[in-house]
């Protein structure tokens, strides 16, 4: 087909399949006869298109029947013959026009089947006969080569993720159970090759931020030589195109957030843990991972992470006296009489949980503080109250109060 045809068939208003048969028979291509054929199935067609999305005795659906069998066939012509008119003259020719509708919904189905996100696991999908509803009323082509090129990419994505992790001992079966991006196992499979020393990858957040904590401290220099030393020959060449797009995002992305020491630990690992496959990664609720992200926090704590043990510090920080997850009686009534006479200073204990604790951790944490604030207004302040009895019991449900032992 000379540039000049395809220029017109591009540019060309009318659905493909019209354009195609005028091609067809302007070159003698198509015979009168075809055209009767064609005039003869094509009723048929739409009759059992329009039961199929609707009901064949309605005027409304059979005209959207007409247009869904038009676009089906014009789908199949086009992308078969690549734009080409004489090729999709032939291919009229030489099929029904039923086979040609059949053969759009065929490419219809495929694309169906392709994934729509480039996700493990058993991707949740509506109906195909929803699908077919939607996409057979398209008749731009160039949303169907969009999808076409977008859902293949998911599928080499998702096939590369699979690759990447076996060589991190991650079996396709363990893998399609799993929630998890592709991409992400990918990701984390190149950290660890740039920068880890076990190929066994990266179990929880203690190991990820033991990992980042590692690269924060490697010179200009060693980083890199790091990222120099990728060794690729082993990896399939489909896949090659996939890992230094990946292997760039790490680079221009990642690693200026990892080496900026002004971000803490904590708040890095939360920002850049999703984008790399962590197994078991809701464990970190512990004292390990506290301390190696929050020095000041896990020195406070002591590895106590109940919500008695939490509220009891922060009042001690609200009061200004030793912080602690214990006190005693005698320590809580002389906090109540401190809060009465100079006010409850909450917003220290606040202004304390936004710098020092782990970060995942702090909208959950201030969540109970405030709510622990609102309640204590009715109990610790209240002058009324003259024996501290409403407000000892109040704390005594909140937080951990060692009872005075009467000799």
């Amino acid at each position: 087909m000379s540039e000049t045809q395809f220029d017109i068939a591009l540019i060309d208003q009318r659905p493909f399949f019209e354009s195609a048969l005028r091609h067809g028979v302007q070159k003698a291509i198509i015979s009168s006869t075809k055209i009767a054929a064609i005039e003869a199935e094509a009723p048929k067609g739409m009759v059992q298109i329009a039961e199929a999305f609707g009901s064949k005795y309605l005027r409304p659906e059979i005209e959207s029947a007409r247009k869904r069998i038009v676009n089906l066939v014009s789908l199949y012509l086009q992308q078969t013959s690549g734009g080409d008119l004489d090729i999709a003259a032939k291919l009229i020719r030489d099929n029904t026009f039923l086979s040609l509708s059949r053969g759009g919904s065929g490419l219809l189905k495929a694309l169906f089947a392709m994934p729509e996100y480039a996700l493990f696991g058993r991707e949740a999908k509506g109906k195909t006969e929803d699908f077919l509803e939607a996409w057979s009323l398209k008749s731009d082509l160039n949303d169907y080569i969009q999808a076409l090129e977008h859902r293949r990419s998911n599928a080499l994505e998702i096939e590369a993720g699979f690759w990447f992790g076996e060589q991190m001992g991650l079996s396709s079966s363990y893998l399609q159970e799993e929630d998890a991006e592709a991409v992400s196992v990918i990701r984390t499979a190149l950290l660890l090759e740039l920068f880890g020393d076990d190929a066994a990858g990266l179990q929880n957040q203690v190991e990820f931020a033991t990992l980042l904590a590692a690269i924060r401290k490697l010179s200009s220099a060693r980083l890199t030589k790091c990222l120099a030393s990728l060794d690729l020959s082993d990896v399939p060449e489909a896949y090659l195109e996939i890992v230094e797009r990946i292997k760039e995002e790490i680079t221009l992305q990642d690693l200026p957030r990892v080496k900026d020491k002004s971000i803490a630990l904590d708040k890095l690992v939360f920002e850049l843990k999703d984008r790399y496959y962590l197994r078991d990664h809701e464990i970190e609720d512990t004292s390990e991972y506290d301390a190696l992200v929050s020095k000041e926090w896990s020195r406070l704590t002591k590895g106590k992470t109940d919500i008695d043990s939490l509220i009891t510090l922060f009042i001690c920080i609200a009061g200004g006296v030793a912080p602690k997850t214990s006190m005693t009686e005698r320590a809580a009534k002389s906090l109540i009489k401190q809060f009465r006479q100079d006010g409850f200073a909450h917003e220290k204990a606040t202004t304390w949980i936004q710098q020092s604790a782990p970060h995942e951790k702090q909208e959950g944490l201030l969540e109970d503080w405030t709510n622990f604030i609102e309640e204590s207004q009715h109990y610790l302040m209240d002058d009324w109250d003259t024996t501290y009895s409403g407000a000892m019991r109040f704390l005594t449900a909140n937080c951990h109060i060692q009872k005075t032992v009467k000799k």
